[in-house]
């Protein structure tokens, strides 16, 4: 089995920063790095999170479907909410500006900000895999209405860090 090579920074292997270093491991993160690569990863980046969102939807949509076929009309309404809810998050990535222009045209982009953007990155996946193994693995039906509760609090928290983190990123590359 053969292993990945981490590029040194320059700066020792105990000064090598951590995130540098699982930047060069995570697929298209080197793109961002070079300018003329910036938009076209974006985009890629984009295009996971569209798929991870729509995982989810279908989920709900699921979960939706057999509420309904069991007449929890008040419930599924709920459900209803979070999976546009998810859907208007979706959108917010499909419709965004194709690229910030201070980020994307900038000759070089400072450590710190890439950084920050792939930490970012990391953690929003990281985030979407959680609510989708949550979906997954939460039973449904619930037994009663707290199980149910408690399932739509869990499923707000995710959309929530999910939100936050896609405001974060696009933040950072707003201000560069």
């Amino acid at each position: 089995m053969s292993q990945k090579m981490v590029p040194e920074s320059g700066k020792g292997a105990t000064g090598t920063r951590f995130l540098e270093n699982l930047a060069y491991l995570v697929p298209g993160y080197r793109g961002y790095k070079e300018k003329e690569l910036r938009r076209e990863e974006d985009a890629r980046l984009r295009s996971r999170v569209l798929a991870k969102l729509q995982v989810v939807r279908s989920l709900l949509a699921d979960r939706l479907a057999r509420l309904t076929e069991q007449n929890l009309d008040a419930a599924a309404e709920a459900i209803d909410r979070r999976a546009r809810r998810i859907e208007s998050l979706a959108d917010a990535v499909r419709y965004a500006p194709y690229g910030f222009s201070g980020f994307f045209d900038a000759e070089k982009v400072r450590e710190e900000t890439l950084e920050r953007v792939l930490e970012t990155d990391l953690l929003l996946f990281q985030d979407l895999d959680d609510a989708v193994e949550r979906q997954r693995g939460i039973p449904f039906p619930p037994r009663n209405k707290a199980a149910l509760m408690e399932w739509m609090e869990a499923t707000d928290a995710d959309i929530e860090r999910i939100e936050t983190r896609l405001l974060t990123r696009d933040k950072i590359l707003g201000d560069r």
